[in-house]
């Protein structure tokens, strides 16, 4: 009998993919929740004081000059 796997194993292997699609410097289209979706660049977590979060993408906000941390599927180029 195979042993059993953990139910997040695979979610959180998914996300980690994702989050490497996305490299410092990439143009992306990045929407928030109340907002339409907005140009951006991804930006580097440390660069703002922030830990890097594997859930979500820091970007820069171009017009606002605000940064945010953005879900993954919440972004396009």
């Amino acid at each position: 009998m195979a042993p059993s796997r953990r139910k997040g194993a695979s979610k959180a292997a998914a996300a980690a993919a994702a989050r490497r699609q996305w490299k410092v410097g990439d143009l992306v289209l990045a929407k928030v929740k109340g907002f339409p979706a907005w140009p951006a660049t991804v930006s580097a977590p440390e660069k703002w004081g922030y830990s890097a979060d594997w859930k979500k993408v820091l970007v820069y906000f171009f017009g606002t000059q605000q940064i945010g941390g953005v879900e993954i599927n919440a972004i396009w180029y």
